[in-house]
C-alpha cells in the first residue's frame, strides 16, 4: 500500500476552502480590497499543479515510460471512471431539482450540458480534467525528457495557445472550457514530481516579480492586456509567482492536519457538491443577513455533504476501475 501525500491533501483541502469562499456574493471591490488574486483566486491553478505533481507520481510507480503505455486501457478508463461517475451523480442531482421546479430539457439538450460540465461556478472543471487525461502525458514525457528546458517548451505551448485564441477569435464560453490554458501548470507540477534540481533563486525572483507586476497592472490599474484578456487573473503569466510557492510548499513535509486532508481527500467531490449547492441552494441563504454565518453555512454544506458523497461514492468507482481492468485483461488475453 502507497503511503498517501499528506502535504498534497493538506493543499488540496486549503484549496478547496477557497473555491467554497470564493462563491460568496463579494463585489469585485472586495475582492480586490482583500487581494483575491493574489491568493483566494489561485485554488484552481494550485489544483493543476497538484494534478500534475500526484499523476506524475503514479506514472513512476506504474512504470508507465512510454505513450502506448499512458494511453493504455487501464490508465485511461481508470481515470476516466474516477472524473465521470461523481460528476455523473453530481449531473443527475441538478436535472432531478430542474424537474422539480417544472424545468426539462430534452435529451439533446441534457447532452450538451454534460458535455460542458453541468451547470454552477466551476463547471469547465470536469471537461478540463476529461482532456488532462490524453493531455497530461504529452507534457509528462517532454519535461522527465528534457527538464527544465521541458517547462520552458510547455510554457511556451502555453503561449502559442494564448495567441491562436486570440488570432482565431475563440469565444470566452470555449476559452474557459479548454485545459491548453494550464498546460505551464501542469508541466511545473511534473516537473516537481521528477526533478530533484533546486531552483535558481533569481528565477524565482524574476516570476514572482513578473505576476506582481501583471496583476496590479492588469487588474488592479485595469488595463486591458492584448493576449491575455480571458481569465486575466489566472492567466499563465498572472500565475507565475505559484511556481517558486509550490516548490517549497510541496517540498516541505511538516503540512499535515487531518481534518484539512479529510477535506482535501474529498476535494474533487466537495467541488461538484458546491457546484449544485451554489446553483439550487445558496439564493434560499440571503434571508440570513449576517455575513460570517452565511459563509459558515457555505463551509458546513459544501464540506460535510461532499465528505458524505465522497465517502458513498468511493467503493462504486473502485469497483467499477477493476471491472473494467478484468474486462481490459481478458481482451488482451
Amino acid at each position: 500500500m502507497i503511503d498517501r501525500n499528506r502535504t498534497v491533501d493538506f493543499l488540496k483541502g486549503i484549496c478547496i476552502l477557497l473555491v467554497i469562499f470564493t462563491h460568496y456574493s463579494w463585489t469585485e471591490a472586495e475582492r480586490l480590497k482583500y487581494l483575491f488574486p493574489f491568493w483566494v483566486d489561485m485554488a484552481v491553478p494550485i489544483f493543476m499543479i497538484l494534478s500534475g505533481f500526484v499523476a506524475s507520481k503514479s506514472f513512476y510507480r506504474h512504470n508507465i515510460d512510454g505513450l502506448e503505455k499512458a494511453y493504455g486501457w487501464e490508465p485511461v478508463c481508470g481515470k476516466a471512471i474516477r472524473y465521470t461517475l461523481p460528476f455523473l451523480f453530481a449531473f443527475l442531482a441538478e436535472e432531478l431539482i430542474f424537474m422539480l421546479y417544472h424545468v426539462r430539457h430534452g435529451f439533446k439538450k441534457s447532452l450538451l450540458l454534460f458535455l460542458n460540465g453541468g451547470q454552477g461556478p466551476g463547471s469547465y472543471y470536469y471537461p478540463c480534467m476529461m482532456q488532462f487525461i490524453f493531455w497530461f502525458p504529452v507534457l509528462y514525457f517532454i519535461v522527465k525528457r528534457y527538464q527544465e528546458k521541458g517547462v520552458l517548451i510547455c510554457g511556451v505551448m502555453n503561449f502559442v495557445f494564448e495567441l491562436l485564441k486570440k488570432a482565431y477569435g475563440m469565444n470566452e464560453d470555449c476559452y474557459r472550457m479548454l485545459l491548453f490554458r494550464y498546460t505551464l501548470l501542469i508541466a511545473w507540477g511534473c516537473y516537481l514530481a521528477v526533478s530533484g534540481k533546486r531552483e535558481r533563486r533569481y528565477v524565482s525572483i524574476l516570476s514572482i516579480c513578473a505576476s506582481a507586476i501583471y496583476i496590479l497592472f492588469f487588474v488592479y490599474f485595469k488595463h486591458v492586456p492584448i493576449i491575455t484578456d480571458y481569465w486575466t487573473n489566472t492567466s499563465f503569466v498572472a500565475v507565475l509567482f505559484l511556481l517558486p510557492v509550490s516548490r517549497i510548499l510541496l517540498q516541505n513535509d511538516s503540512l499535515k492536519c487531518k481534518p484539512l486532508e479529510w477535506i482535501g481527500r474529498a476535494s474533487y467531490h466537495i467541488f461538484l457538491t458546491q457546484m449544485v449547492y451554489f446553483t439550487f441552494v445558496y439564493s434560499f441563504y440571503e434571508v440570513v443577513t449576517d455575513r460570517f454565518l452565511q459563509i459558515g453555512l457555505n463551509f458546513f454544506v459544501c464540506i460535510t455533504i461532499g465528505i458524505l458523497f465522497y465517502l458513498i461514492e468511493k467503493p462504486i468507482t473502485r469497483y467499477l476501475q477493476s471491472l473494467l481492468f478484468c474486462l481490459g485483461r481478458s481482451r488482451k488475453n
